[in-house]
């Protein structure tokens, strides 16, 4: 599974412990994301960027988000 199989709604968490929540699916610049929380990132919750395929840590696997399944 890679970062091509993300889809929007997808809750992920990056490699600096960031969460955020995909908002469309991967694109030539890398992954439309949402912050939801970055606890020792600089990135604001609620602001957009594009993380690139290799930040992204794992995608959660339940509604929770207890559960991180590797990319």
């Amino acid at each position: 599974m890679g970062a091509e199989s993300l889809k929007p709604g997808d809750k992920v968490e990056l490699s600096d412990g960031a969460l955020a929540e995909v908002t469309a699916v991967l694109g030539i610049g890398g992954v439309p994301i949402r912050i939801i929380d970055s606890p020792f990132g600089s990135d604001q919750p609620g602001s957009d960027k594009i993380a690139d395929p290799d930040e992204i840590f794992g995608v959660f696997i339940d509604d929770a988000m207890s559960e991180v399944r590797a990319l």
